[in-house]
């Protein structure tokens, strides 16, 4: 586990270059069914998310990963339903710091943001079958793995299944009690 300190910053059209070279890192190429987004596409990505919460009008967020001062991943929700109360979320983080707990620490953190909506209910993410270290992730922060897409997504032109996982309020609010000792 990464004793780095970890937090998390709105993104900015600043942070296109090292979002870019974490999308073209091996392991991300090798797991992650991304499509091959061009810098434009990807630099109005940046200017739309927002990382206010509080926000009525934002239906994606996305912040960047800071360790020790430096950027390391990013993570994002997108598609928020306020009418049925769910997100789905991402993460990523640059090839030399997975491994580190980091990416566990700030999904954690963006979870804890995102259930500040009172309207939220249920969080969910895909996985590649292959992902494993996703797949750890995952079941760390309390997801439960739902359901499987057969042939559902393409990483490097072959087509993967994909895993579903989902989190409800009540879960993590229980989870959040016993990390904090009240259970």
């Amino acid at each position: 586990m990464s004793t780095l300190e970890v937090k998390l910053v709105p993104a900015s059209p600043e942070h296109l270059d090292v979002w870019t070279a974490m999308r073209n890192g091996p392991t991300a190429r090798r797991l992650l069914p991304l499509d091959d987004n061009n810098r434009d596409s990807l630099l109005k990505r940046l200017r739309e998310a927002s990382s206010d919460v509080t926000d009525p009008h934002a239906r994606s967020f996305r912040w960047m990963v800071e360790a020790d001062g430096r950027i390391v991943g990013t993570v994002s929700a997108r598609e928020l339903s306020r009418f049925h109360g769910r997100i789905e979320v991402g993460y990523m983080l640059a090839e030399e710091f997975i491994g580190r707990g980091i990416g566990t620490r700030a999904v954690a953190m963006m979870l804890e943001r995102l259930f500040t909506l009172p309207e939220l209910h249920r969080i969910w993410l895909t996985t590649t079958v292959d992902n494993l270290a996703s797949q750890a992730l995952a079941r760390k922060l309390g997801f439960v793995q739902e359901g499987l897409l057969r042939g559902h997504c393409l990483v490097q032109g072959q087509r993967r299944d994909q895993q579903i996982w989902g989190l409800l309020r009540p879960e993590w609010e229980a989870q959040r009690q016993a990390r904090m000792g009240w259970r």
